[in-house]
């Protein structure tokens, strides 16, 4: 019977600490939250928006010239193997770096030389 009613109790006692946990809620802090983002709700002057938009400009015309020299990139390597023999060793050079491959189905870098070296060989 005493086992029964420590069984009961220790039941009650956890039920009622489990539904009081999932009631409570955590204090909100809304002056914390709109101070967080603040700063995104000030406005630009005049001077600052032109600043912003020329180095946005700059940024662009960066991403653009790199993605011009990759495309320059890519094409000498598709290059290389055309009009040789599958497994016949080319030499691409980029960025005064000569890359040795194989002609496989495409052109397949040696892996040792892909990678930067500090003396690039010419």
């Amino acid at each position: 019977m005493n086992k029964t009613k420590v069984a009961f109790i220790t039941t009650l006692l956890g039920s009622v600490f489990v539904l009081t946990a999932c009631q409570s809620t955590p204090p909100q802090k809304p002056s914390i939250e709109a101070d967080r983002h603040a700063h995104h709700k000030r406005e630009l002057t005049p001077e600052q928006r032109a600043e912003w938009q020329a180095k946005r400009e700059q940024r662009q015309e960066h991403r653009e010239q790199m993605r011009l020299k990759h495309q320059a990139e890519r094409a000498k390597i598709t290059q290389a193997c055309q009009g040789k023999r599958i497994g016949e060793r080319v030499n691409v050079q980029l960025n005064n770096r000569v890359i040795e491959g194989t002609c496989e189905v495409r052109f397949t870098p040696d892996k040792s030389q892909l990678k930067r070296q500090q003396n690039a060989t010419t």
